[in-house]
């Protein structure tokens, strides 16, 4: 903190602060921005202080015009005009405290402005040729009640006190040379002697009163500052536990895979042992069929091949669960695009028709591409599925499956006339266990398993939605080109 001393340079460094010096009654700072803060605000305030003062100045000093009246009726008109003359200086110091060069120059007119009057008065005592004059005490008065409301430095005030007794000294010459009376000499060394002393008390208020001034200052700016170190802890407290809910919820999805991990072991054996059952009932159904009669036996066949894409989509679903907690980079073989696509279309027919949604499919046929038939097939069913669910409250029900080759890759995009999506859940809809369904109507696995087979498939998934208008998925697989040695 800042410390009083008799010296003229003294170290103000308080704790955590920059140091600060009082050099011939003006702070140096080692901090350049911190004194020019200091500086802007010492100007604001000593101008708001002039212009004040001006005023003041402008009503009492032809208001004391009735003290001439009584002590000095015959110079009363002189002396009305000077203080009418005083007056009007203080106005045009007024008007130059607005100007760039009261800004330049504020802390002289800190002197300026009470020497004004002091200098009109010490021209009122030499006119009266009275060095007992009683008119000291204006001078006083300008010394003390004006020099503590500008809060002058130390310098300052010793040019304030300087002036005025030379003021004084300058007002009196003629008359003491002139020869005086004893008494009234008594009365202009009392004079003098009050002026020396008001100017002493002068001095000394300035120079500790300067230092609070410094103090204060240095004590807000550090108040600020540690204000800002507890905003950036509170800050980076707040990033902290943000991160740390973060890695705790990451914590528990990853939980949550390593709990689904050991239960798709467990589903997987319990019902791979019914469907292997089933697919030889379905065996020995293909091979009655043989004896139907050729009018039934199509239709017959196409009902078992059926029941059993459904079964192995069933087995497929189950080993998915698996795979995304054990992921590996799966089996790929050259398919057929358009029958994969249709394949998915025609297992959803039941859903679709169910809750009145008019599909479109229109796919251009030949496009092959390398990938896993049954996991396109997955996920086209889970994003059908979403898109269902999406247009349960919607005028118009419709999907749309459209596909396009590029020289890259092949794109399909499946899109839905739902509620879509809101823009804040866009970049989590792909993270496992995130769904705005309700209780028991999904777990938000579907799309997650989907970008993770994707991925598998050297391909990718993408979304864009407009809310309340629908949703896109698109997505994209490497395009197959042939090579001369394929079979």
């Amino acid at each position: 903190m800042l410390t009083a001393s008799t010296a003229l340079d003294i170290p103000v460094a308080p704790a955590g602060q920059p140091d600060v010096k009082i050099v011939r009654g003006q702070p140096e700072f080692r901090d350049v921005r911190l004194a020019e803060r200091f500086r802007q605000e010492d100007r604001a305030l000593t101008l708001r202080n002039v212009r004040n003062l001006c005023w003041i100045a402008m009503v009492l000093v032809p208001a004391a015009v009735v003290l001439d009246w009584f002590a000095y009726p015959e110079l009363l008109v002189e002396f009305t005009m000077l203080r009418l003359t005083c007056t009007a200086c203080l106005a045009i110091i007024l008007y130059t405290s607005r100007t760039a060069i009261g800004h330049s120059y504020y802390r002289a007119m800190t002197v300026i402005v009470p020497m004004t009057p002091a200098f009109f008065i010490s021209l009122m005592i030499k006119q009266a040729h009275d060095p007992g004059s009683g008119y000291y005490a204006g001078l006083t008065l300008c010394l003390v009640a004006i020099g503590f409301m500008f809060h002058w430095t130390f310098r300052e005030s010793a040019i304030a006190l300087f002036l005025t007794i030379a003021f004084y000294l300058a007002a009196n010459a003629q008359a003491l040379r002139a020869g005086v009376p004893g008494a009234t000499m008594a009365s202009f060394v009392n004079n003098c002697v009050f002026i020396l002393l008001n100017g002493v008390v002068i001095l000394s208020g300035s120079f500790y009163h300067h230092r609070i001034r410094v103090r204060e200052f240095l004590n807000r700016v550090e108040v600020e500052q540690q204000k800002e170190e507890l905003k950036t802890r509170n800050e980076e407290l707040t990033s902290t536990l943000r991160q740390l809910r973060e890695t705790e919820n990451q914590l528990f999805q990853s939980e949550k895979l390593a709990s689904l991990g050991r239960m798709s072991a467990g589903i997987i054996h319990e019902i791979n042992n019914p469907l292997n059952f089933t697919n030889q009932a379905l065996y020995v159904l293909k091979k009655k069929g043989r004896h139907m009669p050729e009018t039934e036996r199509e239709n017959f066949d196409r009902i078992v091949a059926d029941i059993k894409d459904g079964i192995s989509r069933v087995s497929s679903i189950v080993t998915d669960l698996r795979c995304f907690s054990h992921p590996d980079s799966g089996s790929t073989q050259l398919i057929d695009f358009y029958d994969a696509v249709h394949n998915a279309v025609r297992l959803m027919g039941k859903e679709l028709k169910d809750h009145e949604v008019n599909l479109d499919a229109s796919l251009p046929r030949g496009l092959q591409l390398m990938g896993d038939r049954n996991q396109i097939i997955q996920i086209l069913i889970n994003l059908i599925q979403n898109a269902i669910d999406a247009m349960k409250h919607s005028a118009v029900r419709a999907i749309v499956i459209k596909a396009i080759e590029t020289e890259t890759r092949v794109e399909l995009s499946v899109t839905d006339t739902g509620c879509g999506i809101p823009p804040e859940n866009l970049p989590k809809v792909f993270d496992p266990f995130f769904t705005t369904k309700d209780v028991g109507e999904g777990m938000g696995m579907g799309l997650s398993v989907s970008f993770r087979l994707m991925h598998q498939m050297r391909g990718g998934i993408e979304v864009t939605s407009t809310l309340g208008a629908g949703t896109t998925f698109t997505l994209w697989f490497p395009l197959f080109t042939p090579s001369p040695d394929d079979d």
